[in-house]
C-alpha cells in the first residue's frame, strides 16, 4: 500500500462522482491538454502546460492551471515544489481534497508540522460538510499512515493506524464490500501499513499483542485474517 494506490482511488472515486448530477464543473478549455497530459504521466508536459496559465487575470483559470502544475510535480517528487502551490489552492477551495494534497506533499517533504496542521483542515471540512466529501476521513488516515510511514514518522502513522483499529472494531464485520461502501478501506489495506509501522518501531512494540487486542473486536473473517498476518510477521515478509 502506497500512495500510488492513493491516486488510483482518487481517480476511481472521480469517475464515480462525475456520473452523478452533482459533477464538478467541466475542465477549462485552455487545460484540457494539460490535464491529458497529466493523465497519460506526461507530467513534464503538463507541468509547462499548466504553468502558461498560472498568472491568468481569470482567477479560475489560474487556480486550476496551478493545481495542474503541483499534480505533476508531486507526481515527479518534487514535493518541495508541490506543497506551495497545493496550499495555495487549498487556502482558496477550503476542500478536504485540495487540503490532503497539502497532507501528503508537506509530510513527504519532511515538514511535519505543515502536515499535521492541513490535516486538522481536512477533519474540519469534512466536519462543516457533513462527511460527503471525498476522501473520507478513513481513507484519509490510511494514506496519511503511508506518507508517515515513508518518511520513518512511525510513531505518528501509529496514531493513524490507531484510529482506524476503532473504526474497524466498531464495525466489528470486515467483508470488504461492507467497509468500503462505508469509506474505510479494507482491512488488508491498513493492515500492510501497519505492519510496514511495526517493523519500524522495532523491539519497542509488541504487534503480536496488539494484533490479539484488535482481533477479539472483529468477526470471525477478521480474527483469521489477523492470525495470518501474526504469522506473516515471524516469516518476516
Amino acid at each position: 500500500m502506497n500512495l500510488r494506490d492513493f491516486f488510483r482511488f482518487r481517480r476511481s472515486r472521480k469517475d464515480s462522482d462525475d456520473a452523478q448530477p452533482d459533477a464538478e464543473p467541466l475542465r477549462r478549455r485552455e487545460l484540457r491538454n494539460a490535464w491529458r497530459a497529466l493523465e497519460t504521466e506526461d507530467f513534464d508536459t503538463a507541468a509547462m502546460l499548466g504553468q502558461e496559465h498560472v498568472n491568468a487575470t481569470d482567477g479560475e483559470l489560474a487556480l486550476e492551471s496551478k493545481k495542474i502544475v503541483a499534480l505533476a510535480q508531486f507526481r515527479k517528487e518534487h514535493y518541495s515544489v508541490a506543497t506551495p502551490l497545493f496550499q495555495e489552492i487549498a487556502n482558496s477551495t477550503n476542500d478536504v481534497a485540495d487540503w490532503f494534497n497539502v497532507v501528503t506533499s508537506a509530510t513527504l517533504s519532511d515538514d511535519i508540522n505543515l502536515g499535521e496542521h492541513a490535516f486538522q483542515q481536512c477533519l474540519k471540512c469534512q466536519e462543516s460538510a457533513g462527511h460527503s466529501q471525498q476522501p473520507s476521513v478513513p481513507f484519509m488516515r490510511q494514506f496519511y499512515a503511508c506518507a508517515l510511514r515513508d518518511r520513518g514518522e512511525f510513531g505518528k502513522a501509529l496514531e493513524q493506524i490507531e484510529e482506524l483499529r476503532s473504526i474497524y472494531e466498531q464495525l466489528k464485520i470486515t467483508d470488504d464490500t461492507f467497509v468500503y461502501i462505508r469509506g474505510v478501506p479494507f482491512l488488508s489495506h491498513t493492515m500492510d501499513v501497519a505492519i510496514d509501522v511495526f517493523r519500524g518501531m522495532g523491539d519497542s512494540f509488541d504487534p503480536n499483542g496488539w494484533i490479539d487486542s484488535f482481533a477479539s473486536k472483529l468477526d470471525d473473517d477478521g480474527r483469521e485474517y489477523l492470525q495470518n498476518v501474526k504469522e506473516r510477521i515471524a516469516r518476516g515478509n
